[in-house]
């Protein structure tokens, strides 16, 4: 089952531009999904040293504006998980046997302490499948069902192509899909482009197959955020072809990151409008048309011949 169909997800990584806060509060209502980035254990550090949010603890001044701001989104309907890992390896060989019992409790009191509806789980170094899958399964019994856990591969990663996991997403997914809620594939970086769509397709077709629903394709906002940027013109039109293709519980797409989108990075919610309006105004499309085929259907039904009379 999807969990929200039409997602809108966004990266929130830089919290200050040119020295001034970036508050996340104008994406209310188009972003469904704010993924805070990017949360650290680092080996060797003790107590809530542990967890760090980029450069500092989550509890450090740095973040005061941001707390009450992610709860004013959370209640006007924003779910908000916290992105774990990322390029900065080191993450998750805490997380082996080895270590768990020392540096997941502190995770978990940073998950309860600012009341995050999940964790997007950003594998960049290489892991075994019982080191995710204990992760996993722990996240889930300590937070319940109804906790959000998404994964960030690259999008070559999902039909068995480049990997920077270590584990495979395939194996993955037949042994613990029904415990994550969907992936935010990245389309960038040499594995892959959302433009033209044919990648994503070739991820829904792959061996049994992923849900297009549960497939986010997550794209770069700004050419300076990296390599394979794709224009939100260009996002658009494959939002497009896609809902046409696979209907109105399309999975959706992400981006990284907030602070300087596209198309006018001073107003950078510009971007989850348009993308938000682009998915909505296809459904609506959609939507009509299955309903003007329906009509045309029963009134075939129910129209007598001219001699029935």
């Amino acid at each position: 089952m999807v969990e929200v169909a039409n997602r809108v997800v966004m990266y929130y990584q830089t919290h200050y531009k040119n020295g001034a806060f970036v508050s996340p509060l104008p994406l209310i209502g188009y972003v469904t999904h704010l993924l805070i980035a990017a949360f650290h254990l680092n080996m060797g550090n003790v107590g809530p040293d542990i967890v760090h949010l980029n450069d500092f603890m989550p509890s450090d001044s740095y973040f005061a504006p941001v707390w009450p701001e992610i709860a004013m989104m959370q209640g006007n309907g924003t779910k908000v998980l916290g992105m774990l890992g990322g390029a900065a390896a080191g993450t998750y060989s805490c997380l082996t046997d080895e270590y768990f019992d020392v540096y997941y409790p502190p995770l978990a009191d940073v998950i309860r302490t600012y009341n995050l509806d999940g964790m997007d789980l950003d594998v960049e170094q290489s892991v075994s499948m019982p080191t995710i899958l204990r992760l996993i399964s722990q996240l889930k019994t300590d937070f319940g069902d109804d906790f959000i856990i998404t994964l960030a591969p690259v999008a070559s990663a999902l039909k068995e192509g480049g990997n920077l996991s270590g584990f495979d997403y395939i194996d993955l997914e037949a042994v613990a899909g029904d415990q994550i809620a969907f992936y935010n594939a990245q389309f960038y970086s040499g594995f892959g482009t959302f433009f033209p769509e044919d990648q994503y397709i070739s991820i829904i077709e792959y061996d049994q197959g992923i849900d297009p629903g549960r497939v986010t394709a997550t794209v770069l906002t700004n050419s300076a955020n990296g390599g394979g940027y794709v224009s939100p013109d260009h996002v658009v039109e494959s939002i497009e072809s896609l809902m046409e293709k696979y209907g109105t519980e399309w999975g959706g797409v992400g981006g990284w990151e907030y602070f300087n989108s596209n198309p006018d990075s001073d107003s950078p919610w510009e971007w989850a409008i348009m993308m938000h309006d682009a998915m909505q105004l296809q459904k609506a499309r959609l939507e009509a048309k299955r309903a003007e085929e329906k009509r045309r259907v029963s009134s075939r039904m129910f129209k007598l011949p001219p001699n029935a009379i």
